[in-house]
């Protein structure tokens, strides 16, 4: 008889995968927040960057010839009422760009400059022309070549500088009645600004030839200067404004009103009849005789009031 063995196996029961679920939707929640904090990183550190690059910017343009809004005759500096000259509403990274380059240019023309100037005001550059180089680029200058603006170099004013030159001018010339007195506070709520040289440049350093066009206007006067950027002195004036608010003497006076404007001119004074219209005119001359000093006058015609510009200019004998 056979005998029959049976093998029994103790199976037990394993236990069910546990569900990924759980480590899934964490997983997506990781990932969703990372996402969410790159977005931000992004988003942030690209405004941080285009802030950083538009503080760049308006620091070279405030270097160059201004900052803030864009006028038609250059880069134009807003003041509020009452700030002293040079104080703009400039961020301070503006600020510091200015002060910089001011700094440096007066060490520069510390060390290079050994004569004064004779203009108007206190020379902020040392330099002085002879009468032959000043009549020369006054010729320059009523050639009619095209103008072409740029940065300031070396030997030639800054803005700020260039700015306070023309605030000194208006004023001496207010102060001596020429201009209204109201202007002796230097107030001026816009002042644009704007460095020109000659785009044919003749046998003379650029520095000589260049000027800065600066444009005063305050309560419907308009002071426009053109100033030698190397030596600080006025050469052209313009004065525009409603004939009723400008002081008579500006209006009538020639002699004394030219030598005030241009008090570096050490000559003589001359009569200029035109015979067209049976009238003359006084200009004051240099000292050997080789610049003439002149005004013109000019009156519009509104339905409401009259206009007048003054124009005062310098220009070369020959």
């Amino acid at each position: 008889m056979r005998q029959l063995h049976f093998q029994t196996t103790d199976t037990k029961t394993k236990p069910a995968p546990k569900s990924r679920f759980k480590k899934t939707a964490h997983s997506t929640q990781l990932r969703t927040l990372l996402l969410v904090f790159l977005a931000l990183l992004v988003a942030f550190g690209g405004w941080f960057l285009t802030k950083q690059f538009l503080h760049n910017q308006e620091a070279r343009l405030l270097a160059r010839s201004g900052q803030l809004h864009a006028a038609e005759s250059g880069f134009s500096l807003r003041r509020q009422e009452g700030t002293p000259s040079g104080d703009a509403e400039l961020s301070p990274a503006s600020k510091q760009a200015a002060r910089t380059q001011d700094q440096n240019t007066q060490n520069k023309n510390q060390k290079s400059a050994t004569t004064k100037s004779s203009g108007p005001t206190d020379p902020l550059y040392e330099i002085s022309l002879s009468e032959d180089t000043t009549a020369q680029i006054l010729r320059c200058w009523a050639s009619g070549t095209s103008l072409l603006s740029r940065d300031p170099k070396k030997g030639e004013l800054s803005m700020e500088q260039a700015i306070d030159a023309g605030a000194c001018w208006i004023q001496e010339m207010s102060q001596a009645g020429f201009l209204p007195a109201s202007l002796s506070k230097n107030s001026f709520r816009d002042v644009s600004a704007a460095l020109y040289t000659l785009e044919e440049k003749p046998d003379l350093s650029e520095y000589l030839l260049s000027r800065w066009i600066i444009c005063y206007t305050i309560e419907g006067l308009r002071i426009t200067l053109s100033i030698h950027a190397a030596t600080g002195q006025v050469w052209q004036a313009e004065i525009t404004a409603k004939s009723d608010t400008l002081p008579e003497p500006l209006l009538t006076e020639e002699e004394a009103l030219l030598k005030a404007a241009f008090p570096f001119l050490a000559g003589g004074t001359e009569f200029i009849e035109e015979l067209a219209n049976q009238t003359y005119h006084i200009c004051v001359t240099s000292e050997k005789n080789k610049i003439v000093a002149s005004v013109q006058r000019s009156l519009y015609e509104n339905e409401e009031t009259n206009d007048a510009m003054v124009t005062l200019m310098l220009r070369s004998r020959e």
